[in-house]
């Protein structure tokens, strides 16, 4: 079959993100990273702003470049190869910073090791989405490769939300732990630069005769413009990122909550059997209803569980541990299908524009995705300055300061998700119109033929 993808490559592709989302979540530690070796709350958000001006540069230019550079050897695949040395780098940069240099040299080192990192991301993030539509144009393959790739995520959730919290004091403290974290996955990211082959690539060359398309800046803004369901499937979490300002507080609440940095690790144990369950989920419900209905539903008892969780409070830890445990179910639904819909949109994208910009389309899920740790890092750090939180690891915060952890987290949850919810209702993409989409895009059948079969009109 032309379009069938080896088990080899499906697995490869797991461990690729497996490696990738290890250093994902390693960033997700780095407020408290920051605070601890005494930068203060309101400099970590100024970092983490200034960073994004350069994302918002980057992640177009370099979504562009992907489009219109074509290497011997693959369209994405000799970008992963590039990842594999970059995203280890800027991630050691990042958590090494010397504690006893001066302020303002940490908030120097600070900013640039993140804008290295955030470019060494881009690197590895774009690509990995995108060589989807490049290794098959069967929506079940693509489906099956995304759904292994978030399966493996979980995994790497597991490292970095269990193992870490266990391990970091034990092994010497951040920078230790970062360093052996990162050359463990470093090694799962190699065998997709070895085993992947992108076949749509190889036929699209083969029908357009050497022949290479050229976009410019005005091309690539008109199709995001024309590109609704992209923006909305993604500004959705944007706006839930501006108001969860608990995002980033993990360690935070087990630190002062819930009675020390361990808790973490033990509350993180009992979502990891829901999340697989919800992850098998996903992948079986799918099989009968359409993806996006799947991943709306279970957002709503995301959002459910969120409101129960912040009546119940914290203080009964067997309530807390129970809710958290049920939450692992839509987390594990959601981690599974919440990428999926971007090969969608770009298949949407072509579909209206006729331009085959696989790159750009990524490089949008990558800004977006990037933007939203961002706005959540500097968010959640400037909420921790309102409520008094004290910087430097191990420093005793004001009385009442617990409540006020609790309330602004569980609040900003929940008011986000309602927002988010509410701006979800307006993708109208579907499974069955998204497959005829990709078979007009590849020229299997015509444009009048698919919109003749096409439940809804684009």
């Amino acid at each position: 079959m032309e379009n069938a993808v080896t088990k080899r490559e499906k697995i490869s592709y797991g461990l690729y993100f497996m490696g990738q989302n290890v250093f994902y979540g390693l960033i997700g530690y780095m407020t408290t990273y920051f605070t601890d070796i005494g930068i203060t709350a309101a400099l970590v958000a100024i970092v983490a702003l200034i960073t994004k001006v350069w994302d918002a540069i980057n992640d177009p230019i370099f979504g562009m470049i992907m489009d219109k550079v074509n290497f011997k050897k693959g369209k994405f695949l000799p970008w992963l190869q590039i990842s594999v040395i970059a995203i280890p780098v800027a991630t050691i940069l990042l958590f090494t910073i010397p504690t006893g240099i001066p302020m303002m040299a940490k908030i120097i080192w600070a900013t640039l090791a993140y804008m290295l990192w955030d470019t060494a991301y881009t690197l590895c993030d774009v690509p990995i989405f995108g060589i989807v539509t490049t290794m098959t144009t069967d929506q079940k393959e693509r489906i099956s490769l995304n759904s292994i790739g978030r399966m493996f995520v979980i995994f790497a959730g597991i490292v970095t939300g269990i193992v870490l919290p266990l391990v970091r004091q034990r092994l010497g403290g951040w920078a230790t732990t970062v360093i052996v974290l990162s050359l463990l996955s470093v090694v799962m990211m190699i065998p997709i630069c070895l085993f992947a082959k992108e076949r749509v690539i190889e036929k699209e060359r083969a029908l357009d005769e050497g022949a290479e398309d050229s976009y410019t800046l005005r091309d690539m803004a008109e199709c995001l413009r024309k590109n609704k369901y992209l923006l909305i499937f993604f500004a959705a979490p944007l706006i839930s990122s501006l108001l969860n300002v608990g995002a980033n507080w993990g360690l935070y609440v087990a630190r002062y909550c819930l009675g020390g940095e361990e808790a973490a690790s033990y509350v993180s144990m009992t979502v990891i059997i829901p999340t697989l369950i919800g992850a098998v989920m996903a992948v079986e419900l799918c099989k009968k209803y359409d993806k996006f209905k799947v991943f709306y539903i279970s957002y709503v008892f995301a959002l459910l569980l969120g409101i129960v969780r912040f009546i119940a409070g914290y203080e009964n830890m067997t309530v807390y541990v129970t809710l958290n445990a049920l939450g692992g179910i839509p987390l594990g639904i959601a981690v599974i299908l919440q990428y999926q819909f971007t090969p969608d949109c770009y298949e949407y994208g072509q579909y209206k524009t006729g331009l085959k910009m696989r790159g750009v389309t990524f490089a949008a899920q990558t800004f977006f995705t990037k933007l939203n740790g961002a706005v959540a890092t500097a968010v959640s750090v400037f909420a921790l300055t309102l409520i008094g939180f004290r910087e430097g690891e191990g420093v005793v915060q004001a009385a009442g300061f617990a409540d006020k952890l609790w309330t602004f987290s569980c609040l900003g949850s929940i008011i986000g998700g309602i927002c988010t919810l509410l701006m979800l209702r307006l993708y109208k993409l579907n499974d069955h119109d998204v497959q005829l989409m990709a078979k007009c895009n590849n020229g299997e059948i015509s444009r009048e033929e698919a919109e003749s079969q096409m439940i809804n009109q684009y």
